[in-house]
């Protein structure tokens, strides 16, 4: 950019605030020195990745000098070199905002110790913070202005260690928790449980939801929920391990599992929400590939049974070879459904085996599945149309007094004319029928999940 003209060269050389983020990769550390020259009083952004032993004193002897200045430090090595690194901090950072710490586990498989003498344990400001795979019991840590508190270990910590951290943490606004070991069996909540007044977010692991932690909280304004777990409504999973569950007394500190109305049912994947925000769960291997009864139930003591809207399918396209297959349902599965989910008005199939649903509807049956059922939509996006079971649903609803007031068809090419004679020839069933071109909707958004999930 110093060469496109002079004045471009002026203006960069003479703004510090260009030059304050310092990258001691491998391959960027020798322009360490130049950034910091031209950096001025500016605060620092440091970000360190260290393959090499003789990349460890460069880092160090810049970052610890200039440590008052640091903003931003984020340190991704492997344990040999980490170790000997971290020992050396034992200044305070006074304005050290954001701090990462990365142990490497791919090379030794340790975690590496990590306690309350870092800077000091002085980091006032300090409002995110990040550890993976490091090992603390997180006593005797206190940081009164923590926002964002990210942590992966695979050392066993106890339920009480997190909870009381949090409890000295008032400002938290964002937890997410990956523990990799297997927890000892949930006990009850205790008498009293730490109130975390500023969560909005909350992202829990498997293990991290089977240990109960969240039974030892309570959150009055979370309106993000994410866990992972096997929630069978068993102690144990099929496997034998700790399986998660949400104890029926902790309902009422979590303010999102009360009042939902609408679900999006996805394989090994589900999202509850209703007006205090989303409870969203995401389901260990296979454990809940089938959609039936029990999809829903397995929540307990969460209550779904006033859910008005429902979504079913996949947030994406399966490709298998050359050919596409949408999510396959069973009639008995699908029948299973709705008669736990009985108050649905507003049904959506995306990327489905549609003729399970179908029929299922328009079954003649004494008692009426979904007799509220108004609004049905469904996305052809891996290209399952059944126009025909379609036909004799709408029918079928008609001729026993609960017919559809409105039937959506979105198609994500333009189909055959044939198709397009079929889908129409419904409308004499339906109070009203639309059908377009328009793209699938992505069910689950990705921003923020792959690191978890």
């Amino acid at each position: 950019m110093t060469h496109v003209c002079r004045s471009w060269r002026n203006t960069l050389l003479s703004t510090p605030s260009l030059w304050t983020q310092i990258d001691f990769s491998t391959s960027m550390s020798k322009q360490a020195k130049g950034f910091l020259g031209r950096s001025g009083n500016q605060l620092l952004d440091i970000h360190q990745f260290l393959e090499d032993e003789d990349h460890v004193e460069p880092f160090l002897s810049t970052t610890l000098r200039n440590i008052h200045r640091v903003r931003w430090l984020d340190i991704d090595s492997f344990f040999p070199h980490l170790e000997r690194m971290l020992i050396r901090f034992t200044e305070p950072a006074p304005n050290l905002e954001y701090l990462e710490i990365t142990n490497n586990p791919n090379i030794t498989g340790r975690n590496m110790k990590f306690d309350n003498t870092i800077f000091g344990g002085r980091l006032p400001k300090l409002t995110s913070l990040s550890l993976h795979y490091l090992r603390t019991n997180l006593r005797g840590f206190d940081f009164p202005s923590l926002k964002r508190f990210v942590f992966t270990t695979g050392t066993n910590i106890s339920v009480q260690d997190l909870a009381s951290f949090f409890e000295r943490c008032p400002l938290l606004e964002f937890i997410h928790i990956s523990l990799s070991y297997s927890p000892q069996p949930p006990v009850a909540p205790p008498g009293e449980r730490v109130r975390l007044a500023a969560l909005n977010e909350l992202k829990f692991d498997q293990t991290a939801s089977t240990s109960g932690l969240l039974d030892h909280l309570v959150l009055p304004k979370c309106t993000n929920v994410m866990l992972k777990g096997q929630f069978t409504g068993e102690t144990l999973d099929q496997y034998g391990e700790p399986a998660a569950r949400i104890h029926p007394s902790s309902i009422d500190h979590i303010s999102v599992t009360r009042g939902i109305t609408k679900a999006i049912a996805m394989p090994n994947s589900c999202i509850l929400s209703g007006p205090n925000g989303n409870l969203r769960f995401w389901c260990f291997e296979e454990v809940r590939g089938n959609f039936d009864a029990g999809f829903f139930t397995s929540f307990s003591p969460i209550s779904t049974s006033e859910i008005r809207e429902l979504w079913v399918g996949q947030r994406t396209e399966f490709y298998f070879g050359d050919s596409k297959d949408p999510w396959k349902q069973t009639i008995a599965g699908v029948r299973g459904v709705f008669e736990v989910l009985t108050k649905v008005e507003d049904l959506t199939v995306v990327n489905c085996e549609t003729e399970p649903f179908f029929a299922t509807l328009g079954a003649a049956v004494d008692d009426e599945l979904l007799p509220g059922l108004r609004r049905l939509t469904i996305y052809v996006g891996c290209g399952d149309l059944n126009a025909p079971a379609l036909m004799q649903c709408a029918k079928a609803r008609k001729e026993h007094s609960r017919p559809l007031k409105e039937v959506t068809v979105v198609f994500k090419a333009e189909p055959g004319a044939d198709v397009i004679q079929e889908v129409e020839s419904i409308g004499e069933f339906v109070g009203e029928l639309t059908h377009r071109i328009g793209e699938t909707p992505e069910l689950i958004r990705q921003r923020g999940d792959s690191d978890m999930w």
